[in-house]
């Protein structure tokens, strides 16, 4: 077997990773949060990847939230082999266009890659500000007047200003970092389906282009909404289909006779 048809194996396998992972990743189903979700989300990831302040956390704070902060937690530690799968999937597959003489999939390689560390770094903010909601603190070195250590209540509770410091000073500090990383995420993950989309269309398989040019304007459209919840929603919906284009064109270029392999895609 060719080294291109390895390469499209292995989108199959990271594919079927994906899959799998994604599936663990919503079961069981998640609990009902504190409060309604932001306007417009109906998915506990989302609203939380793509909050815009404080007050879109209220869903997941005080003992209300605790069964879906914990839910959270679980989905987060699978999120940390997600990118892996997904990226891998989309790496495996570019790859496979190189050797078939794409030397431009070569820009989808490293795009896909890239992606992998960025969802780490989102997963690593997104982990803090749960942490802060569940066990909010007072840093020692970030301690200020709003924000004393126990010792200055004598025998009486710091927790009242340990939680107002964390709503007015560390989460929304964490906030603005999520927006960073969250977008430098998808804009990496938008890239590479613009890629793709133009190199199916180049190639003349102009239906296989439809999935990733309609996912990764999806993912444009949310941040020119300013991720608004409705048009968040549909974004991940269209990443379905956009994310099963890879094992479906894996398929058909292994189904592929020899010959027309080496031809462009």
């Amino acid at each position: 077997m060719t080294p291109s048809r390895w390469a499209f194996v292995a989108t199959l396998v990271f594919a079927a990773a994906t899959t799998v992972i994604a599936v663990l990743m919503n079961i069981p189903p998640a609990p009902e949060g504190a409060a309604p979700m932001a306007d417009g989300y109906a998915t506990p990831i989302l609203a939380l990847e793509f909050a815009r302040q404080v007050s879109d956390l209220h869903f997941l704070t005080g003992e209300e939230g605790a069964a879906l902060r914990a839910w959270l937690v679980r989905v987060q530690f699978l999120d940390w082999f997600f990118p892996v799968a997904y990226a891998g999937m989309a790496a495996a597959f570019f790859l496979g266009l190189v050797l078939r003489g794409n030397l431009l999939a070569l820009l989808g390689i490293g795009l896909a890659l890239a992606a992998i560390p960025a969802d780490w770094r989102e997963n690593a903010v997104m982990n803090a500000i749960l942490h802060e909601l569940e066990n909010p603190v007072c840093d020692t070195q970030t301690r200020t007047a709003e924000c004393p250590g126990a010792d200055a209540f004598g025998g009486a509770s710091a927790e009242p200003a340990i939680a107002a410091h964390s709503f007015d000073t560390v989460l929304p500090a964490q906030i603005e970092r999520l927006k960073l990383d969250t977008w430098v995420k998808w804009g990496l993950i938008a890239a590479y389906g613009a890629l793709l989309a133009g190199l199916f269309w180049a190639g003349r398989r102009r239906m296989l282009a439809v999935p990733p040019a309609l996912g990764a304007l999806a993912i444009a459209a949310a941040w020119i909404s300013g991720s608004n919840g409705y048009v968040a929603e549909i974004m991940g919906l269209l990443l379905i289909p956009f994310m099963l284009t890879f094992p479906i064109a894996a398929v058909m270029y292994l189904r592929a006779r020899p010959v027309a392999e080496r031809e462009a895609p």
